[in-house]
């Protein structure tokens, strides 16, 4: 297995710890070595994204169609593609995955507002979803029966990220809540200077988004016990803790727009303390496999042929 000089290795776990703290704190609970890859595929991410997401629009288009071009031919310069490359051989992942990664953020870097809750989900299989099977490769998930709800708990943890951070993206020129679920429209503009017509509307948006988020994390509870054991309890705490986002964000009508929602770190103990005496009390996920199908319907806005085998 390729390995990263400990420099290189300290920078993935340092960045990976000051920029995805819920994540990051979740992934505590995996093996060593599969800690390790996971920093370093989220410092491919975050490298990526910080590109999409600099200014003005479009600013690295360039880059980032260099960077894909490096990904089709499997070998680059830069360190962190390189490293990327070397995880994507090591773990057998799927060039398809980054490319579809890539391709998102390549049109995600210029100004945007989702009409529907189908392109929503489109856009949360390319940022997450691809990451969530990029990880079950690393985890050494073997079932194609796991990966439909991988892409679900990808789709739900964008959502609670969307709910939460509607005025940062909105100040980047952009609106993930989709049109149909706003009661009345909304504008950038309008959210960043404090219109408060907008600014209520994109909240009833964001509550509405996170009852979808909610059904796409009870399906991906469906598919833990695909996890190989070492790996199943970090996963469960990552999902609870974004859905506690979420949570807190319909309990915060008042201070919204006035902080950026955080689950404090108490709760987070709380919750993890829950989950483990909700292991005890329920049982095994495994009990799961196979009792439960997959909802189709959750997914009639994707192609299925991308992540089905």
């Amino acid at each position: 297995m390729s390995k990263l000089s400990h420099h290189q290795l300290d920078q993935a776990k340092a960045s990976f710890t000051t920029n995805a703290k819920t994540f990051a704190l979740a992934a505590k609970f995996l093996p060593k070595e599969r800690y390790e890859a996971v920093a370093r595929l989220y410092a491919f991410c975050r490298q990526l994204d910080d590109l999409a997401d600099a200014a003005p629009a479009g600013t690295n288009h360039s880059e980032l169609i260099r960077i894909r071009q490096e990904i089709c031919r499997g070998a680059s310069q830069d360190p962190g593609i390189s490293d990327m490359l070397c995880l994507q051989r090591d773990f057998e992942i799927p060039t398809a995955l980054l490319l579809d990664f890539v391709d998102t953020l390549i049109e995600d870097q210029y100004p945007r507002a989702l009409a529907n809750v189908d392109e929503l989900v489109q856009f949360a299989y390319g940022v997450a979803s691809t990451v969530g099977l990029m990880m079950c490769h690393v985890f050494g998930v073997r079932d194609a029966k796991a990966l439909p709800f991988a892409v679900d708990l990808g789709v739900a943890m964008q959502m609670s990220n969307i709910a939460r951070d509607i005025l940062e993206d909105a100040e980047r020129h952009r609106i993930y809540v989709p049109a149909s679920l706003l009661p009345t429209p909304v504008d950038c503009d309008g959210l960043v200077q404090g219109d408060e017509v907008q600014r209520a509307s994109a909240y009833q948006g964001a509550l509405r988004l996170l009852a979808i988020a909610d059904e796409y994390y009870a399906s991906a509870a469906l598919g833990y016990g695909y996890l190989p054991r070492t790996v199943r309890q970090a996963i469960k705490v990552a999902a609870r803790l974004y859905q506690a986002i979420g949570e807190k964000v319909a309990r915060s009508e008042k201070s919204y727009w006035q902080q950026r929602t955080v689950v404090s770190a108490e709760r987070k103990c709380l919750l993890i303390t829950e989950l483990l005496l909700q292991r005890m009390r329920d049982g095994s996920s495994t009990l799961l496999i196979g009792k439960f199908p997959h909802r189709e319907q959750l997914h009639q806005a994707l192609d299925r042929r991308r992540f089905s085998a």
